[in-house]
């Protein structure tokens, strides 16, 4: 049986099946292990570290899966390559030298993966090791203790590391763990949510980050450090409450935010509560999210023809990535497998797998700067918090006024709107109707009882107030807009995955539109609308750029499109998505729903007044693209 076969028709019914899983998927690395067994030489591409330092992460993140396989009892049949492999890596005087880490550099977020396995596999990866390659490995490990670590999750790297060196006998710099520990404190924000770093980024290092790491700490120094692992056990009991709503009932993760190529990586949170024994929610729920999560991974074209994972999301896509992405970075997302250090009755693997358990009703996470909604299953989540600056595809993945788990994201929306595409939700600016901007940063944020609200600019002729909030199934959004000087505006809604053929020549505008709104329509159970609620726009379908959605190649989004006077306009759009063989659009938000959004905000209620709500949407209808 192919290796996609044997991990498509993996149920991930039992501890053996995820053993099984891990072993399936290791087996296509061992061929690339260097002949110094210290690298895994996976591609040619590159990353802004240098290659040594990416084949290191090609050796290192499959530890983060074989270490657990092992602890919990599990055969690995070669384990003497790691050994080699650290016994070479850890040499100075060794061509394949992993080279000293030094401050903010990526040799610290593998050594987090190897002080971890050597925590839980000493007896595979130091037993069999000679004085000489003892000694090298403890020296070149606990300099991450000494150098500057990035500002953000990163704190806990020196920490996962002395995990691994006090399993072997090797005493730590305790300060330097203080510091780094009291560092993580400082980026909590509240209700189990933390901040990635002092701009306080919204995103899954929450989940398969951050809490991992300190429920993985907490496991480890329960005894000797029982103040500090009750409170990451807390903050993530509490976390577990609001993140359940970030995954759709067929296992989907929120498209949202950086670190999308570790994919099933979106499942570590849920393993690590089995690895601490928290039982956050019920185990059957917690059994279930995990399973659903990373089956829904093993349906999807991610591996390439010798079996390695790719870096892309649901396919091979290097638009996404960012530029810390070698070829062996999705093997983070091995940390899904910590479950299997847990003994095969452990009430994990005893459980029946349960669904989430929620309603539609729209819920606020303040501290998230987030609304989520769920229908049919899927999710749509209203965003505004602060994006991540100085990194690739940033405003993509931060800025869009809405995620899902079912339509995905676009990325380099900007940069293709000359040519005749568009992105997924945003509102782009133009002076020359060929050039867009839109939303990347926000000058101040705000999340309040069922609202959102953000201030930004695109640029400096340009500031927009947005308001954001849910009517039924309906999103509305609210843009308040002062202008210095005319210009033309696009504003789009949720992809799906067609073409419609909006291309012509240089023109971002291709093709007949209607007023009020649109809605495409797909023979498979896709559908997207926007409506301008005013009545003012030009509605019209238009095509994202090929390879830019992050789960469809090909796709389109709806669109409304105006040209704008200097001075004062006001934009008011209703937006929705679902997927729902028998579902219909429906009506959009009335003037009344709009005011009660207005209202719950303390924004005035007068925008409103030209509300002029169409009693139907001119619906096209397009054929399914795979």
């Amino acid at each position: 049986m192919h290796l996609s076969e044997k991990l498509r028709t993996n149920k991930l019914a039992s501890r053996a099946d995820a053993q099984a899983m891990v072993l399936d998927m290791t087996a296509p690395l061992l061929p690339h292990f260097s002949p110094g067994r210290a690298w895994v030489v996976l591609g040619p591409e590159a990353a802004h570290f240098n290659r040594q330092a990416a084949y290191f992460e090609g050796f290192a993140r499959p530890l983060w899966a074989l270490a657990p396989l092992h602890a919990g009892g599990g055969e690995f049949a070669y384990w003497d390559l790691f050994r080699e492999g650290i016994a070479n890596g850890t040499n100075p005087q060794h061509p394949e030298y992993w080279q000293p880490t030094t401050n903010n550099n990526q040799r610290s977020v593998e050594m987090a993966a190897l002080g971890f396995a050597l925590a839980l596999a000493p007896d595979k990866l130091w037993d069999g090791l000679d004085e000489t390659a003892r000694a090298n490995l403890i020296t070149w490990l606990s300099e991450v203790q000494n150098v500057v670590m990035s500002d953000n999750n990163w704190h806990f790297f020196p920490v996962m590391a002395g995990l691994g060196l006090e399993r072997i006998g090797v005493v730590i710099d305790q300060d330097s763990k203080a510091r780094h520990l009291a560092r993580i404190d400082e980026l909590y924000l509240d209700e189990g949510w933390y901040g990635d770093g002092p701009g306080k980024h919204i995103d899954h290092y929450n989940g398969f980050a951050l809490h991992c790491y300190g429920l993985i700490y907490a496991a480890h120094r329960r005894v000797e450090d029982p103040e500090r692992s009750a409170k990451y056990i807390a903050r993530a009991t509490q976390f577990a409450q609001s993140f359940r709503e970030w995954y759709g009932a067929d296992g989907a993760a929120l498209v949202q935010g950086r670190s999308l190529t570790y994919r099933f990586a979106c499942a570590a949170f849920w393993a690590a509560l089995a690895y601490a024994g928290v039982e956050a929610l019920p185990w059957g729920e917690i059994r279930g999210i995990w399973g659903r999560q990373v089956r829904w991974w093993m349906d999807k074209p991610i591996f390439d023809a010798r079996g390695v994972l790719t870096v892309g999301y649901a396919w091979p896509n290097y638009l996404m990535s960012e530029e810390y992405n070698s070829p062996g970075s999705p093997y983070w997302a091995f940390k899904a497998f910590l479950p299997l250090a847990l003994p095969e009755d452990h009430p994990f693997w005893t459980a029946t797998e349960t669904p989430i358990e929620l309603n539609s009703a729209p819920k606020t996470n303040k501290p998230a700067w987030t609304i989520t909604r769920r229908e049919n299953g899927d999710v749509v989540a209203l965003m505004a918090g602060p994006p991540r600056l100085q990194m690739r595809n940033v405003a993509e993945k931060y800025s869009k006024f809405a995620y899902s788990t079912r339509f995905g994201l676009c990325v380099e929306s900007d940069r293709w709107m000359e040519g005749g595409f568009c992105g997924d939700n945003i509102l782009a600016f133009s002076r020359n109707g060929l050039q867009f901007t839109a939303r990347s940063r926000n000058v101040e944020q705000h999340a309040g009882d069922g609202f959102l609200t953000s201030h930004w600019s695109p640029f400096p002729e340009v500031e927009i107030r947005t308001l954001q909030g849910f009517s039924g199934g309906w999103e509305i959004r609210v843009h308040q807009i002062e202008a210095s000087e005319p210009l033309h505006t696009l504003e789009s809604g949720h992809a799906v995955p067609t073409r419609c053929g909006s291309r012509r020549g240089n023109q971002p505008v291709g093709l007949p539109g209607a007023r009020h709104g649109i809605t495409l329509k797909l023979n498979t159970p896709h559908v997207s609308s926007i409506v301008d609620l005013t009545g003012t726009r030009t509605a019209m379908p238009l095509d994202t750029a090929p390879n830019t959605n992050l789960l469809f190649p090909h796709a389109s989004v709806p669109v409304l499109g105006q040209n704008i006077p200097l001075g004062e306009s006001v934009f008011i759009t209703a937006v929705r998505a679902f997927h729902d063989p028998n579902g219909e659009v429906g009506l959009p938000p009335s003037r009344d729903d709009v005011v009660a959004l207005l209202a719950r905000a303390g924004w005035p209620v007068d925008l409103a007044a030209g509300v002029q709500a169409p009693a139907t949407v001119d619906a096209l209808k397009l054929e399914f693209v795979a």
